[in-house]
């Protein structure tokens, strides 16, 4: 076996967007996933990807109604997660003071869907029990 490998600096770019909070804005909901894949068309993040993206689209629409969240939510689409979650792994290093402080939730959009087009999630058990009753609504 021959394995040909050469290391390369490359400018990664993070994508973030803010809704402020109404009532509580220094308490922050973060709402992320990566865009990179190895191959096109991959679950893991295509389905993630579009899970953001449309609920980023709703909360604009609300927005626009003059509606605010509860608690500010951050969008975040991670670049580089395939070459060793760098993306959001510097942005959190960059963010930690203020992520110790301010963070209640972090939910991950990474493969959404998959196989019988049905929501996948993955997180602690109080998130889970919140996730699997708003499934139910």
């Amino acid at each position: 076996m021959h394995i040909h490998s050469f290391k390369e600096v490359r400018r990664i770019y993070n994508v973030i967007g803010t809704i402020r909070g109404a009532i509580e804005p220094d308490r922050y909901v973060i709402l992320g996933g990566h865009r990179d894949s190895w191959v096109f068309g991959g679950i893991d993040p295509q389905s993630g990807a579009a899970v953001v993206h449309e609920i980023v689209r709703s909360f604009g629409k609300l927005k626009q109604q003059g509606q605010r969240p509860r608690r500010t939510v951050i969008f975040a689409s991670w670049d580089a997660e395939e070459f060793g979650l760098i993306g959001s792994t510097e942005w959190a290093e960059e963010n930690v003071k203020l992520l110790q402080e301010r963070a209640v939730a972090y939910i991950n959009a990474d493969s959404s869907i998959e196989g019988n087009y049905t929501l996948r999630v993955d997180c602690t058990p109080l998130m889970y029990s919140l996730a699997y009753n708003l499934t139910k609504e």
